[in-house]
């Protein structure tokens, strides 16, 4: 007589759609996570979610993938959100989800942010890590604006030249998620030269716990501080983004300034030694679900 298969065996991936928001909320309550409904909205409509249901309860694991690049020829793709269900958890479901997805990826360069214990699960996929990153949070200390530099919020306007200065700084193209920016975030401001130039540009949303900034992309540090302290400076919640570990100059403002690290994670890459673009101006993801 034949071994019974384990419960995953005999579920299938598929596509998830809007209509599977409820469900991803309940799995990221279901592990501890907070239920963003607002950044799960946009990974839903900007990427490309799949999951694993059971027949008897639902969905049980889920993943969304970020192709940035031209849609015909993408660059590069970004995993994040790989979730399991508690009573799941241990079966390989995480491992199949992600084996599966990765084999629907039309490239081979593929990203995302690891946390210490998923690194071996990561690895054993062809993963290294590449990248160590830390997420800061706290009250933010005020800051006086920096010399010499022009920040203001951004404009409907803006969008086409924002998205050009981030296409050549990430290095490839953003526009399915950056174009849904400014209808996502709350409030986003960019940094000029004295003809009107944009040398960079940041968003931030507030949830309940925290405000959230991200992404963050600037020509140099000092740019980079100046749409910090313009977007943070009348925020009353703690303050909290992620940053590599080579953006030394900006972490000891930002302490210096009240926040201090509360997590360590692995930028991690599977197909390509680096990723794309400039990282010395590439200074925080919009979330470690998107890079």
């Amino acid at each position: 007589m034949l071994p019974t298969p384990p419960p995953s065996a005999a579920l299938a991936l598929r596509r998830l759609t809007l209509h599977d928001l409820p469900h991803c909320l309940e799995l990221a309550e279901n592990r501890g996570w907070y239920p963003d409904r607002r950044l799960w909205t946009l990974l839903l409509t900007a990427g490309t979610g799949y999951g694993i249901d059971d027949t008897r309860s639902g969905l049980r694991a889920v993943c969304v993938s970020h192709r940035y690049g031209p849609a015909e020829r993408p660059g590069l793709t970004v995993l994040s959100m790989l979730l399991v269900s508690r009573d799941h958890a241990g079966q390989g479901l995480g491992r199949r989800l992600l084996s599966e997805v990765i084999a629907q990826e039309p490239v081979e360069a593929l990203a995302l942010y690891a946390s210490e214990e998923r690194i071996p699960l990561y690895e054993d996929l062809g993963f290294r890590a590449a990248a160590h990153a830390e997420t800061l949070e706290g009250r933010f200390a005020g800051a006086d604006a920096v010399p010499g530099v022009r920040v203001r919020r951004a404009t409907a306007g803006d969008l086409r030249a924002l998205l050009d200065v981030d296409r050549e700084i990430f290095g490839l193209d953003r526009t399915p998620l950056l174009a849904r920016l400014p209808a996502f975030a709350d409030r986003m401001s960019l940094a000029e030269d004295a003809e009107g130039q944009i040398l960079g540009f940041a968003a931030l949303r507030t949830e309940p716990h925290a405000a959230l900034l991200g992404p963050l992309v600037a020509r140099e540090p000092l740019l980079a501080q100046a749409l910090v302290a313009d977007l943070v400076h009348e925020v009353l919640t703690p303050v909290r983004l992620v940053l590599e570990s080579h953006q030394e100059e900006l972490r000891g403002w930002l302490i210096d300034h009240g926040l201090r690290p509360v997590l360590h994670s692995r930028v991690m890459l599977r197909g390509t030694p680096a990723l794309p673009g400039n990282r010395l101006q590439r200074y925080a993801p919009l979330s470690t679900a998107t890079g």
